[in-house]
C-alpha cells in the first residue's frame, strides 16, 4: 500500500513517522509504509531532510536540585520580581518557572506534602515485609514438598529393591 502522489502531510504526522523510524524500538521504513500507506521512500525522504536539520536548543542536563538554603534564596528574590525580571533571575539560577512553583507550594502546605509522602513509603515498606514474609513461606514449602517427594522416591526404590530379592 503506498501513499497517494502530490499528497500533503502535516508538520506533526511527518514527525511522528520520522520518531518510528529512529530510537531504540525503531522500525523500518519498509516496515512503516505497509502500515501507515505513505510510501517507503517518502518515509526514507523524511528521514534524510530530518537529519539534516539541526536541533532548534539542546536539552539542559538535569542537575541535581538546590540545597534547602539556596531554595529559601531563590524563593525569597523571586517573590519581588514580576515578569521579564522574574523569568530573566530564573534562567540565570536554572531553574524553571515549574520548580518555582512547586516549591511555594510545598512552603505553602507547610510539610504536608513530605507527610503523605512518609505515609506512603510505610505503607510500601509494610507491603514489602508481607511479601518477603510470603516469599519465605513459600519457599520453605518447596523445600519440604521436595524433601517429601525425595523421600517417597527413596521408599520406592527400596521396595523395589526388596521384591526383586524374594
Amino acid at each position: 500500500m503506498s501513499g497517494k502522489p502530490g499528497k500533503r502531510y502535516s508538520w506533526a504526522f511527518k514527525k511522528r513517522m520520522v520518531q518510528q523510524l529512529i530510537g531504540p524500538t525503531a522500525v523500518s521504513a519498509t516496515k512503516l509504509a505497509d502500515d501507515s500507506g505513505v510510501s517507503q521512500e517518502t518515509l526514507s525522504r523524511w528521514l534524510r531532510e530530518a537529519r539534516k536539520v539541526e536541533p532548534m536548543r539542546k536539552k539542559r542536563l538535569r542537575q541535581p536540585p538546590p540545597p534547602v538554603d539556596e531554595k529559601i534564596r531563590i524563593l525569597a528574590t523571586a517573590t519581588k520580581l514580576e515578569g521579564e525580571e522574574l523569568n530573566a533571575f530564573l534562567t540565570r539560577e536554572g531553574v524553571s518557572l515549574g520548580e518555582l512553583e512547586q516549591w511555594r507550594f510545598a512552603l505553602d502546605n507547610e510539610g504536608k506534602t513530605g507527610v503523605a509522602v512518609t505515609k506512603r513509603m510505610r505503607e510500601l515498606e509494610r507491603e514489602l515485609a508481607r511479601k518477603e514474609k510470603a516469599l519465605a513461606e513459600a519457599a520453605a514449602l518447596l523445600v519440604l514438598q521436595k524433601k517429601v517427594q525425595d523421600l517417597f522416591s527413596a521408599d520406592e526404590d527400596d521396595s523395589t529393591d526388596a521384591d526383586s530379592e524374594s
